[in-house]
């Protein structure tokens, strides 16, 4: 069984044509016309292939920021989400890194969700296991 190409690497490569709003040395912007959550919903990604933020080049995630900054300020957002599904379990069906620059315009056009405020989690545990792989990775 042959592995489907990656959609975000022939879109970087030509073979799949995209409206890009944007084209950097490493980066491209493409509104999102497959599942618009909004006006302007716009997916950025990086040219060279990796499957999520924790796998990118730092050169390539600084300007992927830079280039969501410029398109919300292109577009005069000052309520926005910049969101990024790492994983299957969170979300992510297009196994390419990208970001979605998704504008909040009103309460019904934007990306919609539950924030629980009462989990009851404990972060201890977390806090120390991430506080001890920094302080080794320094």
């Amino acid at each position: 069984m042959r592995e489907q190409p990656c959609l975000l690497c022939l879109v970087a490569q030509g073979k799949i044509q995209a409206q890009k709003v944007f084209e950097g040395d490493r980066t491209i912007a493409v509104m999102n016309t497959r599942e618009p959550q909004a006006r302007g919903h716009v997916v950025i990604f990086p040219k060279h292939h990796a499957t999520a933020l924790h796998e990118m080049d730092s050169r390539d995630l600084g300007e992927v920021a830079v280039v969501a900054r410029t398109i919300a300020n292109a577009q005069g957002l000052e309520n926005y989400n910049l969101l990024h599904n790492a994983g299957a379990l969170a979300g992510q069906t297009v196994f390419h890194a990208h970001f979605h620059l998704i504008p909040r315009w009103s309460e019904q056009e934007g990306l919609r969700y539950s924030w629980k405020t009462d989990a009851g989690f404990d972060q201890q545990e977390s806090y120390l296991k991430i506080r001890e792989a920094l302080d080794a990775a320094r």
